[in-house]
């Protein structure tokens, strides 16, 4: 029995100099738009049982769409969302570049805790964690599930073998959408970073 989960980037936001993190209001540009637009119709005869989200604006809003042409609710779910980013939470990428500890957020991921936020290890524990609730509570079925770029990125290098201290090998754009399909005794990453607007997925 074969269960799918689709795996999607909230859109774009006008925001590309800083930190977005957990801040709140912020909402999807007007590319962003187009590109949720884009997601529901590149999801929407995938056949979903279910769509879940990060309830952050921004996930939201690119799931949005998918909701409005399938008719199913968006579950939010708190499992989902951002890393937090602690005191580093709206600040300029160009300010950050000579603090140490961003230097080694880049190249130790997998222990380098930001100040005041979270571990990219805790952050992969709670997203496998609830994306293996959601595969249990829909087998058999197709789901959506909208968070962002490094939550995405942990589950992907997570079923891929990765260390997190790699997954900057990982691209996950925004708007994308990455599909696993998982088995009885495996799971299969299908596809990564789809971003086309013609390109339509194979639900064999």
């Amino acid at each position: 029995m074969k269960t799918t989960v689709y795996l999607v980037r909230h859109g774009d936001i006008d925001l590309a100099d800083r930190i977005p993190g957990r801040a709140p209001g912020l909402h999807l540009s007007s590319h962003g738009v187009k590109q949720a637009q884009r997601v529901s119709e590149l999801l929407s005869g995938a056949g979903l049982d279910a769509i879940y989200s990060s309830p952050l604006d921004r996930a939201v809003e690119t799931a949005e769409p998918l909701s409005m042409v399938s008719g199913l609710q968006i579950i939010k779910s708190e499992q989902l969302i951002e890393i937090d980013f602690g005191e580093w939470t709206g600040c300029r990428f160009e300010d950050l570049e000579e603090d140490f500890r961003w230097k080694q957020f880049h190249f130790y991921r997998n222990g380098c805790l930001i100040p005041g936020g979270e571990l990219m290890v805790q952050v992969q524990s709670r997203m496998v964690g609830e994306v293996m609730r959601i595969v249990k509570n829909h087998s058999g079925k197709s789901v959506a599930v909208f968070s962002h770029n490094d939550p995405v990125k942990s589950v992907l290098a997570f079923f891929a073998g990765l260390s997190l201290d790699l997954f900057l090998r990982i691209t996950v754009s925004t708007g994308s959408v990455s599909v696993l399909d998982f088995y009885d005794d495996a799971a299969v990453i299908r596809c990564v970073n789809i971003t086309g607007k013609s390109l339509s997925i194979d639900t064999r």
